[in-house]
């Protein structure tokens, strides 16, 4: 066998851990949006401020909301590649479904 099981799995367990304290923030237009994720790509939190109903009367807040999220799961994604790296010395470019 290639990779020693049970320490394999303790690594995983840790950049998991990793992943769980990996906290992006990202907001949109003052006092529109603010919105959490973490490294396992899980929204924490999502916040709609006093501004967020006259974009959602003019269709616009549900595109915003897109775009906020993608952006964080990006960077969400870039910081969880870098501990990867760090860790294990892989630079592995694309992992589906990780970053």
């Amino acid at each position: 066998m290639f990779f020693n099981s049970p320490k394999l799995a303790q690594q995983l367990e840790e950049l998991q851990e990793e992943a769980r304290r990996i906290v992006v923030t990202r907001e949109g237009p003052p006092g529109v949006l603010r919105l959490t994720v973490n490294g396992l790509q899980q929204v924490l939190e999502v916040d709609f401020g006093p501004a967020a109903p006259a974009l959602m009367y003019r269709g616009e807040l549900g595109a915003l909301v897109r775009d906020i999220l993608n952006e964080a799961l990006l960077e969400a994604r870039r910081q969880l590649r870098n501990e990867v790296v760090r860790k294990t010395g892989l630079n592995i470019p694309h992992l589906p479904g990780l970053f």
